[in-house]
């Protein structure tokens, strides 16, 4: 992935922050952040007797650079409304698709975008969960997860065990298909920044690349979460050097095994740099 100054230290974008289509003047404010991508919310930001009005100001709308835009689920009497709109603006960098369940929902949106917008699944049910393998391969971009609306499928309470398996299931099949690593949903508790580092670090540990945000103040706690640590970058650095000057095989360092899926690893990380 081609990287603006905005992504150094990142293998792929790790902050979404949320606009509603309703407050299109909150737009370039959010473009002013240090957010990765900014998703104009045509969906559950925006009720249903206002959707006609919050497609008709976006067709006139026009941000000082890419956004993306997340339309309404397939099921839903708004979404062919939505695509017909995003497919006349040449400004929308990705779609994000809620309620995505299938992998028939990719091969629509491959069908229906421009191949340069970038296709993203919302993945918020425990049906979406069970086909995220089949969601990966559709031609997916990227995933992102639901938090909110699985917790609700289900009638869970949002714990790190309870949305551990879903969580890696998302992962894994992100992996396996070789798309980005999925996007966590947002921490809810807007004014706590203490609890959404901690979501964003858990989130981080298990294999997820980025995530959404509701509000400007949680942008750059959730950067700081996901962009590697100097202390990371520096052992990346020592496992990098010390493996090219041996020519390779197997070795310590600093009391700790080295072999090639270690070195792997570290160059991932330093490419980013």
């Amino acid at each position: 992935m081609a990287q603006d100054s905005n992504l150094l230290g990142f293998r792929y974008p790790a902050s979404y922050l949320f606009v509603p289509a309703t407050r299109l003047d909150r737009v370039e404010k959010a473009l002013a952040t240090n957010a990765h991508e900014v998703i104009v919310d045509l969906e559950d930001a925006v009720a249903a007797d206002e959707k006609d009005r919050a497609r008709d100001d976006l067709a006139k709308f026009s941000p000082s650079r890419p956004v993306h835009i997340r339309v309404n689920a397939r099921a839903t009497p708004f979404f062919e409304a939505d695509l017909g709109v995003i497919a006349a603006l040449g400004w929308v960098s990705g779609v994000v698709l809620p309620k995505t369940e299938s992998g028939d929902d990719g091969v629509l949106l491959r069908d229906r975008l421009e191949s340069a917008v970038a296709r993203i699944a919302l993945v918020e049910s425990a049906i979406g969960i069970e086909h995220a393998n089949e969601i990966a391969r559709s031609g997916f971009a990227r995933m992102m997860f639901g938090v909110v609306d699985y917790t609700a499928d289900l009638g869970i309470s949002a714990s790190e065990v309870a949305l551990l398996y879903p969580r890696s299931r998302l992962v894994v099949a992100s992996a396996a298909s070789s798309i980005a690593a999925p996007v966590d949903g947002p921490t809810t508790a807007v004014g706590d920044l203490r609890l959404l580092t901690e979501e964003a670090r858990h989130a981080r540990s298990i294999g997820f690349g980025g995530k959404l945000c509701i509000h400007p103040a949680q942008v750059d706690a959730v950067n700081h979460a996901f962009r590697a640590a100097d202390h990371e970058i520096a052992r990346a650095r020592a496992v990098v050097a010390e493996f090219e000057r041996r020519g390779g095989g197997v070795f310590l360092l600093d009391g700790e095994m080295v072999d090639q899926p270690v070195v792997t690893k570290a160059r991932q990380l330093l490419g980013c740099i």
